[in-house]
């Protein structure tokens, strides 16, 4: 399988990037309707991570929220699919599956080595970004794992440490326009909008374009396209708190919701994370009052590299599959940038106005 994906990325280069990506990042999200039982949309068994916080305003009054206020009102809620470890075909311990501490270690070499363990955390970014020429707040959700497990006879993805990222970009009354889930390497880059968003694109547009699902979608030439995943349903001026669904073992997004429809059933496993922001994963403590980064010098976390970095070198793909600092993440082979605030003019058809 390797050599044959090294010899498809090599020779089609660009074109090979994109069958690539539309074989191996595309899969069937669940809808809206998930919402209703989350428990049993993923298959009966689950955890419900929640902010420990509640939040810190109302939704009528999101338009004049400070940045504190903006974290905590959108932390996500994260539903982590549970399954019995030891009777897959590849058995792994369970904690792989549970979202945890930031931490360093010193390996028997020396070397700083990055693990995640003890208590749920989720990590948080507040930023104002320039994008069409108006300035938009974002805010960022990082949660780390301990370890993507083994999931088939050669897996390449394979390794230390695993990640989810959620982002929401917010108009500018405060309200979600879209909802971005990618892992913290750049591997499986989804988008969501707000329904009104791919309603207006409709009226705008019109149908979606060939071999698309929705209108807002774009088809770039000689790039990998974007895939909006999924519509989020909910009133656009009580917005509630992104959901997100995810699959045990390898972490992928299996959708993504609001908390205006989640009926989270009684009796389910409710565990709350603490949310911290963004910027204490750069001075973690090591030993005897040390405290040093989770990344290294160029933005990578410590000791996690992947197998399949050997094979997308071939197209200059960076330490493919390593997770990475927010400020270092790449999309789509490389192909842009995560931190590029003109990559929704390119890769969306967003009617004017909405960014």
């Amino acid at each position: 399988m390797c050599a044959v994906l090294a010899f498809t990325v090599a020779a089609f280069g660009g074109v090979g990037c994109e069958l690539i990506s539309n074989h191996l990042t595309k899969w069937k999200m669940l809808d809206q309707s998930a919402l209703e039982n989350p428990i049993k949309a993923v298959g009966g068994d689950a955890i419900v991570f929640s902010p420990a916080e509640d939040k810190a305003v109302r939704a009528d009054k999101l338009a004049k929220a400070t940045p504190a206020e903006l974290v905590a009102y959108y932390a996500p809620v994260l539903i982590q699919q549970r399954i019995n470890t030891t009777a897959q075909r590849r058995p792994y311990p369970p904690e792989f599956d549970l979202i945890g501490t930031a931490q360093l270690k010193r390996d028997a070499k020396g070397e700083l080595k990055a693990t995640v363990a003890g208590d749920p955390v989720v990590y948080a970014i507040y930023q104002t970004v320039a994008i069409g020429g108006r300035n938009r707040v974002q805010l960022t959700y990082t949660a780390w794992y301990p370890a993507h497990p083994k999931m088939k006879t050669f897996d390449l993805e394979e390794a230390d440490i695993d990640s989810c990222v959620l982002r929401v970009t917010l108009d500018d009354r405060n309200a979600p326009v879209l909802f971005e889930t990618i892992a913290a390497c750049g591997c499986f880059h989804k988008a969501f909008v707000e329904k009104w968003v791919e309603e207006e694109a409709a009226r705008q547009f019109g149908v979606p374009e060939r071999g698309k699902k929705f209108s807002v979608e774009r088809t770039v030439k000689g790039d990998v396209d974007w895939e909006v995943a999924g519509v989020v349903d909910e009133p656009r001026d009580k917005p509630g708190r992104p959901v997100v669904f995810l699959k045990a073992g390898d972490h992928k997004v299996m959708g993504l919701g609001s908390t205006a429809r989640l009926k989270v059933p009684a009796g389910a496993d409710a565990r709350r994370y603490a949310l911290t922001d963004y910027a204490d994963l750069y001075s973690l403590p090591v030993e005897n009052g040390e405290r040093s980064p989770f990344f290294d010098l160029g933005g990578k976390v410590r000791g996690a590299e992947r197998k399949e970095r050997f094979i997308f070198s071939f197209i200059g793909v960076d330490s493919a599959g390593q997770p990475r600092a927010n400020d270092q993440i790449k999309l789509h082979f490389d192909q842009s940038t995560w931190s590029d605030p003109t990559i929704y003019g390119r890769f969306l058809r967003l009617p004017p106005g909405t960014l």
